[in-house]
C-alpha cells in the first residue's frame, strides 16, 4: 500500500539509526508505471547532517514534489498524481562521509492535495471517496462523477428509490493515470449532458425552445444514491436532483483539499460583468503653425487599456454539507467554468474573488444560498507573447 503526499501540506520524512551522523535522499519523481517508468537519475539529492547528536535528520519533500504536478482540466477528468520514490542512505560520518549503517527505499504517491491543521502532520486523508461532501446537488441532465481513489476503493454502486442502477467494479492500478477514478452514472467519464455529448461527437447543436422544454424535463442517468464501497467501510452518498428552468445554470470545477478535480452546479442568478483598466496621459494637440488645434482630437489619451471579465453565480439553495465543499472552492488554486455554446465546450478558467464567506446551517438559516464572485484568468484583449 503506497503512503499518500498531499503536496499542499508538508510532508516528512524521519529517517533514525543509531550510529547515523549524516543522510542522503535520492528523490525520484515521475509519471506512467511504477518502478518501470522510473527516471535512471534522481531529480533531487540533499544530503543533511543530525543536529545534538540525535542520531535522526528530517527531510521535507512536498515542495519539491509538488513542481512535478500540473493539474490540467479542458472538459476531460484524468487522474493527475506523480510517483515518489525516496531512496535514503545513511551514515557514520557527517557530509555522507564515512560508512554506510542502513538504507530506506520507499515508493509514495502524490496529490496535489492538502490537510487541515487539527489533521496533523503528514494528513493521508482518506484512501476511498476523494470529496468532503455526502450530498451532490446536481442538474436533473448532468451525470454524477465521484472521484475515489483506486487503491482501496472496491466498487461504486449508484441507485435510485432504492434499486440498483449501475455498479462498477474498481481496480488499483500501477499507473499515475489511473489513481483517480471519476466514476459516473451514466458510465461516460467525460461527457456530463446532452449537449456536450453532441459537441464532443461533432456534431450540431440547435437550440431550440421544443429542445429546451424536453431537456428541463429529462434526467440522464436517474439516481438519488450512490454507495462508495472501500477497504475502510461503506461510504453513502446522497444525490439531490434539481430542475431549473428558469435560470442558466453553471458547472464549475475545482481541484479539491484531496487534489481530485470536483464539480460543483451554481443553479441560479448569474451576472456576468467587464472591468476595464487603462492609464492616461495629456496630449499636445496645438499646431504653432496655425495656431489652433483640432476640436475632434484626444487632448486626455488612454494607453494600456484592457479588460478583465467577471461572473457572479448563485448556488441555490444547497445543505450543511455544503460548507466544506464552498470552504474548498475558495482554497482551491485552480478553478473553471463550463460554458456550451452551439458549436463548443467552453471551459474557462478563472479565479474566485470571494475572499471571505459566512457558513450558513439549516438551524440558523433554514435555506441557504451562496453566492461567489469569479474572474476571468486571463485578460479581454489577447496580450500572449
Amino acid at each position: 500500500m503506497a503512503t499518500k503526499i498531499n503536496v499542499r501540506s508538508p510532508f516528512y520524512i524521519k529517517p533514525t539509526n543509531g550510529s547515523l551522523a549524516s543522510a542522503t535522499m535520492q528523490l525520484y519523481i515521475y509519471t506512467g508505471v511504477l518502478t518501470t517508468n522510473k527516471p535512471a537519475s534522481p531529480q533531487y539529492t540533499i544530503t543533511k547532517n543530525e543536529i545534538d547528536s540525535n542520531n535522526y535528520v528530517v527531510f521535507e519533500i512536498s515542495e519539491l514534489v509538488r513542481d512535478y504536478i500540473d493539474i490540467e482540466f479542458n472538459g476531460e477528468y484524468d487522474s493527475q498524481t506523480v510517483w515518489v520514490e525516496s531512496d535514503i542512505t545513511m551514515y557514520n560520518a557527517v557530509d555522507g562521509g564515512g560508512s554506510s549503517v542502513g538504507t530506506s527505499n520507499t515508493d509514495y504517491i502524490a496529490f496535489d492535495g492538502y490537510g487541515y491543521f487539527h489533521e496533523g502532520t503528514n494528513p493521508q486523508l482518506s484512501r476511498g471517496l476523494l470529496m468532503s461532501n455526502n450530498t451532490i446537488f446536481r442538474l436533473n441532465y448532468d451525470n454524477v462523477r465521484i472521484p475515489v481513489f483506486t487503491e482501496d476503493t472496491n466498487s461504486v454502486t449508484f441507485l435510485y428509490k432504492g434499486e440498483e442502477k449501475r455498479t462498477q467494479a474498481i481496480s488499483s492500478s500501477t499507473n499515475t493515470n489511473g489513481q483517480i477514478d471519476y466514476v459516473t452514472v451514466s458510465g461516460l467519464d467525460d461527457n456530463d449532458t446532452y449537449r456536450e455529448r453532441v459537441i464532443n461527437d461533432d456534431g450540431t447543436l440547435e437550440d431550440s425552445d421544443c429542445l429546451e422544454r424536453f431537456l428541463s424535463n429529462y434526467n440522464v442517468g436517474e439516481v438519488d444514491e450512490v454507495i462508495v464501497n472501500t477497504d475502510a467501510g461503506v461510504e453513502v452518498v446522497k444525490i439531490n436532483t434539481i430542475y431549473e428552468c428558469k435560470y442558466e445554470p453553471y458547472k464549475v470545477t475545482f481541484v479539491n483539499k484531496f487534489g481530485a478535480l470536483q464539480d460543483l452546479w451554481f443553479f441560479k442568478k448569474s451576472v456576468e460583468s467587464t472591468n476595464v483598466t487603462s492609464e492616461q496621459f495629456k496630449a499636445s494637440i496645438f499646431d504653432q503653425s496655425t495656431l489652433s488645434y483640432k476640436t475632434y482630437k484626444h487632448q486626455q489619451q488612454s494607453f494600456l487599456a484592457q479588460g478583465k471579465d467577471r461572473i457572479t453565480m448563485n448556488t441555490g439553495y444547497v445543505n450543511d454539507d455544503h460548507n466544506a465543499v464552498l470552504e474548498e472552492l475558495l482554497i482551491s488554486e485552480q478553478v473553471w467554468y463550463t460554458e456550451i455554446t452551439e458549436t463548443e465546450e467552453k471551459v474557462i478558467p478563472v479565479i474566485p474573488l470571494t475572499k471571505s464567506i459566512t457558513y450558513k446551517t439549516s438551524l440558523n438559516d433554514k435555506l441557504a444560498n451562496y453566492t461567489v464572485d469569479f474572474e476571468h484568468a486571463f485578460d479581454k484583449i489577447n496580450n500572449i507573447r
